[in-house]
Order: structure tokens, then C-alpha cells, then sequence
């Protein structure tokens, strides 16, 4: 079980939990462009921080989402 917070990168999360690129969108249409081949460049080094303001969530929100959706894999 990993620990998510709010500097847990994005992309390492992706690619631990690949299950996440759907997951996320299902639960925020925020996140499609998140999954695209452009966002992945864009936010490859990106801690959740930086992916909440994409997402138009607070930094907790995201981090309590990403935390939910890992737990129940």
C-alpha cells in the first residue's frame, strides 16, 4: 500500500495503478485531458499538487480521490 499525499508524483501513481487513467475520469471529467498523450507530457514530473489545480479540485480533494481509488485496487 503506498502513501498518497500531496507530493506524491502523478506519474509514478499512473504507472503503479493503471487502472487510475480510468478511474479518475469516471470520477472527474477533469482528468481526461490528464490521461491524453499531451497531458502526460505536460505533467510528467507533476506532484498532485500541481494535478489539483488542472483538475479544478483542492489539493486535499485530490489526495483524499487518488487515496480512495488505491485503496480499493
Amino acid at each position: 500500500m503506498v502513501e498518497v499525499t500531496s507530493k506524491s508524483k502523478y506519474m509514478d501513481l499512473l504507472n503503479e495503478y493503471p487502472l487510475l487513467k480510468t478511474d479518475l475520469v469516471k470520477r472527474n471529467h477533469k482528468f481526461k485531458f490528464l490521461v491524453t498523450p499531451m497531458g502526460k507530457i505536460s505533467l510528467w514530473e507533476a506532484n498532485l499538487e500541481e494535478v489539483s489545480q488542472h483538475a479544478e479540485m483542492s489539493v486535499g480533494e485530490t489526495v483524499s480521490l487518488f487515496s480512495e481509488l488505491i485503496n480499493s485496487y
